[in-house]
């Protein structure tokens, strides 16, 4: 298994300036869009990009109409 570079749900509400219940209810519809993946790591949930979601933000990145 590859490494996969995980955040906490505490530190994605931090960055984005939201509140930890926000950021967990966020996160919860990017995983159903499966954007995301998250593992519960002790009291904690870690969160990270999956394949599709990389693609995702590179194919939005790269789109003239979003910038």
């Amino acid at each position: 298994m590859a490494y996969k570079p995980a955040l906490g749900t505490t530190e994605i509400a931090e960055m984005v300036g939201i509140s930890q219940q926000a950021a967990s209810k966020r996160l919860s519809r990017l995983e159903e869009e499966r954007l995301v993946e998250s593992d519960k790591i002790g009291n904690a949930r870690a969160w990270w990009l999956t394949d599709y979601g990389r693609r995702y933000l590179d194919s939005s990145e790269n789109d003239p109409s979003n910038q």
